[in-house]
């Protein structure tokens, strides 16, 4: 899947400060960024054990089963 950023958004502060704090052009194994576009990839879905943020899957479970 292929998430981008639309072309009148692109200049919008948030996303110009969210490419200058990323390291490198692969942040995780899964996703590849290019930066200069504002396109993201999944190169793959991601196992838990990849997933660095703390992340509670029952509080997620629990919000969408409402």
């Amino acid at each position: 899947d292929v998430i981008q950023v639309r072309d009148k958004s692109k200049k919008l502060e948030i996303f110009q400060e969210s490419m200058r704090t990323v390291q490198g052009d692969n942040p995780r194994p899964w996703l590849t960024l290019d930066k200069a576009k504002l396109i993201g990839t999944f190169d793959s879905v991601p196992e838990r054990d990849e997933i660095e943020e703390p992340v509670e899957e029952q509080l997620v479970v629990e919000l969408y089963s409402k």
